[in-house]
């Protein structure tokens, strides 16, 4: 998983956002009592940081962090794959898969985040909002172990090191 070039690393911001919704999002479930004021306020926390990656990759990012570079399509799926079948690789950053899990992620932390708040609500407890808020955090779970299994599985066929590149 070496290469002869420069290893491509995500810009310190991106980084720094992704390993703090990471350690907010698995310290709401392992270390705070779901509902207590520190779930609400990480809860908060990670939707400002989803907020906060946006803009960024709408304004500042470098290219491949700017959100019109993290656009999949059924195309660019069709080619990843046979990339990946071929054990070649593309341009550095999301492949189209990734991209569609990226996109993914970031709707099902904001509705996570926007139901965890609507359950307090009148609207929200009169219609069980908290199975919707409890149902999209269990499908989190599965988008991280997901994207940790396609980590690890894409690093092996493209001989890339992809853990490197967000340390």
């Amino acid at each position: 998983m070496s290469s002869t070039s420069k290893q491509f690393r995500w810009p310190r911001i991106v980084q720094l956002i992704h390993w703090t919704v990471a350690a907010l999002f698995l310290s709401n479930h392992f270390l705070v009592e779901g509902g207590d004021q520190y779930h609400e306020y990480f809860g908060w926390s990670i939707l400002a940081l989803v907020g906060l990656r946006l803009l960024y990759g709408l304004t500042l990012a470098p290219k491949p962090a700017r959100l019109k570079d993290i656009r999949p399509s059924f195309s660019g799926i069709k080619q990843h794959l046979h990339e990946l079948k071929t054990r070649q690789h593309g341009e550095e950053g999301h492949n189209p898969l990734g991209a569609m899990a990226v996109w993914l992620m970031w709707i099902t932390l904001a509705l996570a985040a926007f139901t965890g708040w609507l359950q307090d609500t009148d609207f929200g407890f009169e219609h069980g909002v908290y199975e919707w808020h409890a149902q999209l955090v269990n499908g989190l779970y599965y988008f991280v172990g997901l994207h940790l299994l396609a980590v690890f599985i894409t690093s092996w066929l493209t001989r890339r090191n992809l853990i490197k590149t967000m340390i």
